[in-house]
């Protein structure tokens, strides 16, 4: 195993610190609030280094999103899903945002921050959450075919909407949250939904109803 220099540790502590300078500004101001200087002033770091290190402010932000995604994916929780059944899976992966949102509340609303604003931002920032939601139902939806072929989850409807009206409930919940955040705990409105989700999918269910 390679030993890192103290050039590299250096060039890796301040990108850290770039990047978490970023991310509060995105959560206090939004996306308008990403400047270079305003990222190298809160970082303590020069604006030439923010130009040096992202080259510009698209570069910034692709690298903040990049750091997003590897913290907060559910692709991350599918390995420990693969051996389970249909409903289990969808149950490990809920129950895993739930818990990533209570270890990391500031993640969550630099995530959420983040996807309300790509709705009216760039078009490249708008693409990349809209795939980053595509690949979520995606999945969601093999969980949910999984569950019927192996019994775990009630038979009949769409997988496609059902994957929709889950992703839908976790960024509901996350809008309340960032407008209110005095008001609303994102972490039992979580639990709620993988408790309702679970029970309303399970086999049963469609009896009981």
């Amino acid at each position: 195993m390679t030993t890192p220099t103290p050039q590299r540790e250096r060039t890796e502590r301040s990108t850290n610190a770039l990047l978490e300078a970023a991310s509060e500004l995105i959560v206090e101001g939004g996306f308008a609030s990403l400047t270079f200087a305003a990222v190298g002033e809160r970082a303590g770091y020069s604006r030439g280094l923010v130009t040096a290190r992202f080259g510009s402010k698209a570069g910034l932000v692709d690298a903040l999103i990049d750091r997003i995604v590897t913290t907060w994916s559910h692709r991350n929780v599918l390995p420990r899903t693969r051996e389970a059944t249909g409903i289990d899976a969808l149950s490990t992966l809920l129950d895993a945002i739930t818990r990533q949102a209570a270890r990391d509340p500031r993640g969550l609303r630099v995530l959420y921050a983040l996807t309300f604003e790509s709705a009216g931002g760039p078009p490249e920032l708008r693409a990349r959450f809209a795939e980053f939601h595509e690949v979520l139902r995606t999945d969601l939806v093999r969980m949910i075919r999984r569950g019927r072929r192996d019994g775990t989850i009630r038979p009949g409807g769409d997988a496609a909407i059902e994957a929709g009206l889950i992703v839908g409930g976790l960024r509901g919940i996350g809008l309340q949250w960032l407008l209110d955040p005095d008001a609303i705990d994102p972490v039992p409105l979580l639990a709620h939904l993988h408790d309702t989700t679970i029970t309303r999918l399970a086999p049963d269910a469609a009896t009981a109803s």
